[in-house]
Formats: C-alpha cells, sequence, structure tokens
C-alpha cells in the first residue's frame, strides 16, 4: 500500500520535496562550511589582536616599575620585584573593560614580576616559549624581550572565543530557519511552473484516438519533454500507417472480392438448376447431371477469387512494409530464384529467360527481399499473361543497380501505362492481372526508393513492354554498409 500511494503523487510533489531536501542538504553543508571558515577567520582575529596587544603591553608593564620605583632603572626595579610578590599593574582612570586584561610579566627564570588585576598571581601553565600555547581556559601568546630578559604572557579567555563562535552558528542556523519555508513554496512554485508542459503534453496524448492520430505539438518545451513527443509523434505515425493498411485492405477486399463472390455463386446456382431441370426431364431420376461447363466456369471464378485475395494480400504487405526489416539483398540471387520458380511451371519454362552479369557477381542494394520478390513475381506473371512470346528477366549493374522485365507483346501507351499504376485498372478483361498487380509494384517501388522505368516498345524491339526497376538509394545504402564492413 505504500509504494501504491508513493506512485499515486504528483510529480510536482515528489520533485518539489526531493528539490527542497537537496537543497537543504546542501545548505546545511553550506552552512557548516561557512561556520568552519567564520570561526578560523574569528580565531585568526583574536590571534592578530593578542599579538599586537602583546607588543604594545610589554613597555607599559615595565613602565609600570620604574613609575613606582622612580629612583631605580628598569634592570634595578626588576630584581627588587623578583626578591617579593608580583606587583600589580595599575588602571587609568575611567577604566571600565568588560573584559579585563590577563597579563604577566615574568622573568626568565619563569618568576611572575608583573600581572594584571584579573590576571591569577600562579604562572600561566604554559612552557616559556615565543608564540602560541593553549592552557585550560585560555590561549596564551609568549613575547620575549632580550634587552631585559624578561617574558611578556598575554592570556586569551577560550570562553569568549567560544560565545563568538556559537553567535555566528546561531545567527545562520536562524537564517535558514527563517528561509527554509520560502525555499520551499519557491521551489514547489518554481517545479510546478516548469512542468506545465508535462501537463500539456499529456492532454495532447490523452486526446488523440483512432480517429484522431494527428502529431503532438511540442513546439517550446523543454528537450527531454520534445525528445518524448517526437517518439509518440513517430508511434502514432506508425499506427496510422497500421489503420491505413488496414483500412486499405478492407476496402481493396470489398472492391476486388464482391464480384468474385457473386459470380461464382451464380454459376454454381446456374449448374444446380440446369442439374435438376435435366433431372425433371428423365421422368423424375435422383442422378443429377451437373454440366461440365458450368463447372468450369465456377473454377475459373474461383482462380480469379484466389488471384485477388494474393494480390489483396501483397498489397497489403507492400503498404504495411517497415524499414526495420530492410537488410542487404543481391539482386543477381533473388533473380535466379525467382526464375527458378516460373521455370517449374510449364508455361514459363520455354519463355522466361534469366541474364545475370558476367560471372554472376553480386548486385547489392538495400530492401526487403520478400517485398522485391514480390515485385518481381508480378512483372514476370504480368509478362506472361499478357505476351505470347519470350519474356526476360535481367539484372542491370551499371550505370545503377536495377532489375528489367522485358516482354514481345503488344506494348502499351502512354496513357495505358498512367493507367496501370492504377488500383482496380485493368488492360485486359479476358485475363486476371493488371488490376493491383502494377499498384504493389509501384508501392513497394516507392518503399525502397526506387525509380520505376516503363518503356513501351524497348529499345531495338517493334514492340513490347519493358518495366525497369532502378535502385538509386538502396543500392547506395547496400555500398556503404559492405565498404563500412570490410573495413
Amino acid at each position: 500500500m505504500k509504494s501504491t500511494a508513493l506512485t499515486q503523487q504528483s510529480l510536482v510533489r515528489r520533485l518539489g520535496r526531493a528539490l527542497t531536501i537537496s537543497v537543504l542538504a546542501i545548505w546545511l553543508l553550506s552552512t557548516a562550511l561557512v561556520a568552519w571558515f567564520v570561526d578560523s577567520q574569528i580565531q585568526e582575529n583574536f590571534d592578530v589582536e593578542l599579538v599586537e596587544s602583546a607588543h604594545r603591553q610589554l613597555y607599559p608593564a615595565l613602565l609600570e616599575l620604574q613609575i613606582t620605583r622612580p629612583h631605580l632603572s628598569i634592570q634595578a626595579a626588576l630584581a627588587e620585584v623578583a626578591a617579593g610578590d608580583p606587583q600589580v599593574m595599575g588602571e587609568l582612570p575611567g577604566s571600565n573593560h568588560s573584559e579585563p586584561l590577563l597579563l604577566q610579566l615574568r622573568s626568565s627564570t619563569g618568576q611572575v614580576l608583573v600581572r594584571t588585576k584579573a590576571t591569577p598571581a600562579s604562572p600561566f601553565a604554559v612552557p616559556l616559549h615565543p608564540g602560541f600555547f593553549d592552557a585550560q581556559d585560555f590561549r596564551v601568546f609568549s613575547l620575549y624581550d632580550a634587552e631585559y630578559g624578561v617574558w611578556l604572557q598575554l592570556a586569551d579567555p577560550l570562553e569568549e572565543r567560544k560565545e563568538a563562535s556559537q553567535r555566528t552558528v546561531i545567527g545562520l542556523s536562524l537564517v535558514l530557519l527563517v528561509m527554509l519555508p520560502v525555499m520551499t513554496w519557491l521551489v514547489t512554485t518554481v517545479a510546478r511552473r516548469e512542468l506545465r508542459s508535462v501537463g500539456v503534453l499529456q492532454r495532447q496524448i490523452a486526446a488523440r484516438s483512432g480517429s484522431n492520430l494527428q502529431p503532438l505539438s511540442v513546439e517550446g518545451m523543454p528537450l527531454e519533454l520534445r525528445m518524448v513527443g517526437d517518439d509518440v509523434n513517430q508511434l502514432l505515425e506508425r499506427l496510422s500507417e497500421a489503420l491505413k493498411v488496414e483500412r486499405s485492405l478492407a476496402a481493396n477486399a470489398a472492391h476486388e472480392l464482391r464480384t468474385p463472390l457473386a459470380e461464382v455463386r451464380l454459376r454454381l446456382q446456374t449448374a444446380v438448376d440446369k442439374a435438376m431441370q435435366g433431372a425433371v426431364q428423365r421422368s423424375g431420376s435422383q442422378a443429377l447431371a451437373v454440366p461440365l461447363e458450368e463447372v468450369r466456369a465456377a473454377l475459373h471464378s474461383l482462380e480469379v477469387l484466389s488471384h485477388r485475395t494474393e494480390r489483396l494480400l501483397q498489397l497489403s504487405r507492400a503498404e504495411g512494409g517497415d524499414q526495420a526489416h530492410f537488410a542487404q539483398v543481391n539482386l543477381v540471387q533473388l533473380a535466379e530464384q525467382v526464375a527458378q520458380e516460373f521455370w517449374q511451371q510449364s508455361h514459363a519454362q520455354k519463355r522466361l529467360d534469366c541474364i545475370t552479369p558476367l560471372a554472376h557477381d553480386a548486385v547489392w542494394v538495400w530492401g526487403d527481399i520478400d517485398s522485391l520478390a514480390i515485385v518481381l513475381r508480378n512483372l514476370i506473371d504480368n509478362a506472361l499473361r499478357h505476351s505470347t512470346g519470350a519474356v526476360v528477366l535481367e539484372v542491370q549493374a551499371e550505370p545503377d543497380a536495377a532489375v528489367i522485365v522485358r516482354d514481345s507483346g503488344a506494348g502499351l501507351t502512354p496513357a495505358q501505362i498512367q493507367m496501370i499504376q492504377q488500383r482496380h485498372v485493368r488492360m485486359d478483361r479476358q485475363h486476371i492481372g493488371y488490376g493491383l498487380g502494377m499498384s504493389i509494384v509501384t508501392t513497394i517501388a516507392e518503399k525502397h526508393g526506387a525509380q520505376l522505368v516503363f518503356t513501351s516498345p524497348p529499345a531495338g524491339m517493334a514492340h513490347g513492354l519493358e518495366v525497369a526497376l532502378h535502385f538509386t538509394q538502396a543500392a547506395a545504402a547496400a555500398h556503404a554498409l559492405n565498404d563500412a564492413g570490410s573495413a
């Protein structure tokens, strides 16, 4: 249940929470680093002040001895103080320091000679060496004067430094606490504003259906959403193409199969009626003789139905062709395989000739081998049905890769060439063909970026038709792959 609830949270809330936590973590780390840096600066400033104060207080402490003993020199005064108790430095009239100075003037042997009023009489628990040393409650700076052979030690209470650092950390923390709600609101507001494009994209996708496959509008959207929108548009395009193929197949089937089915039904009904009439004329005999010509007519209608069904399936495959299945195709090998299929049929054994480049050199193109086989079968089948002479299947390697089907039939006029490339148009009603076959060839040629060229009559012939499929782009793609593979 918990995981389900998490998945149902809005992206704005999840993003706002994640960003707030991330910014808060970075802010806390930054605060800690700033506090450390400020503390180090505070300690450094205290140390600098301690050094400066030590240098300023050295000679006033010595002068304090001479002032209280005007008849003695500083050296004699030091000797006299060393024989008794430490002298306490006086303060200037009107002095009111909230942080009293902790000072000790010590001899080279460590004896306290002079101290301030707030300073303990016992020596600081630090060695007599120049520099800084930390005692239990103080940070002490020691300064040596070689002229008089004395040490001045100035102490700074650690509690004072600690309080200064704490005030800095508390100030930074208060700023963080005050700004945290503002930061949370700002992150959520910015996330909601920037994610409006997601809602726009979602509403566009929700509006799409089988009747509305228009591409999504991704103008002005962030790069990531634009990439998602482009991918969805590609999916919608493929879906639209699939629906178009499905609708086209249904329309073509309704157009092409209605007449053959009605004809088969009529022929069979006619054969049954004639058989019934013949039985009645033979005095009610139950032995029904079906007229042979009607059976043959029904079989012919079934052949037409089968042929058109096959063409419809080929057309559906051609229109739904996906270039994801494209690969290198050897036109020489493909032509020989298709020719072998026709040579197994009696009506094509002595009429079909296959011409390939010398030494059976491979002619490579980029395409779908099954679709290209459909093209060759349709072209050869049309040539055999619409001519009585020889049919030539030729593979050409130069100047560009091409397959050519040439017949010696009556040929076609330019107007007829334009007409046969349209669906449901047949030039010869006595043969099955030129209805969908050339439309299939044209569709597959377009899918392969190939050029379909009709020539009637072919060069050097008095009549006939030549159909050539030139693979300029497909051949270039195949050559590029071959060069990359050999490299």
